[in-house]
């Protein structure tokens, strides 16, 4: 029997099988990443509410998510259930409750006023009685109002990147402060 030559001495079927492990190894490598960002995000925010004292913590419960649905073709590297679970765990490793709070309907509403708001381009959301607010942080005050039963009245926005190597702050005076433009 006469076996057909391959390119560099290397057989069809062992060539197949290093390719396969090289993607396999490609894959954990990915997931492993995407654990060491979520376990980042997740010590950054227990650690920052200790140093607030903060003794409770809200976290918006999706319903219908593609990502709460495990094996469905979901290939997104932000799986929100495990997310939210690993905050959670932190969470309570460190002394402090959470809560899901489901999310329905919380962007169409004013979380000042409770009626009706208009959405408009970038993110706004307009009340009708006179003011504007972004619509991410209306709804995350309203899911606190449904929490809590009650709006604070002034709000200080915290924002943050989350990386495999750690949690980076954003400065808001600084525009140059946002890592993603130089990152290559």
């Amino acid at each position: 029997m006469v076996t057909p030559a391959v390119a560099g001495g290397v057989e069809p079927e062992e060539m197949n099988r290093s390719v396969l492990k090289e993607e396999r190894r490609r894959l954990y490598d990915k997931r492993r990443r995407r654990d060491q960002v979520f376990a980042n995000s997740a010590a950054d925010l227990a650690r920052g509410a200790c140093a607030l004292r903060v003794d409770t913590v809200f976290i918006g419960g999706l319903r219908g998510l593609a990502h709460d649905k495990p094996g469905k073709g979901n290939s997104n590297m932000w799986s929100y259930r495990r997310q939210k679970l690993r905050l959670a765990t932190t969470l309570e490793n460190h002394g402090i409750a959470a809560f899901e709070i489901p999310e329905d309907g919380t962007s169409k509403t004013c979380a000042r006023h409770g009626c009706e708001v208009v959405r408009k381009p970038r993110g706004l959301v307009w009340c009708p009685f006179g003011h504007a607010m972004h619509a991410d942080l209306n709804a995350a005050m309203n899911i606190l109002a449904r929490g809590r039963g009650k709006v604070p009245a002034r709000v200080r926005v915290r924002s943050f990147i989350p990386t495999a190597s750690g949690v980076l702050p954003v400065n808001e005076k600084d525009e140059n402060s946002n890592p993603a433009p130089s990152a290559g």
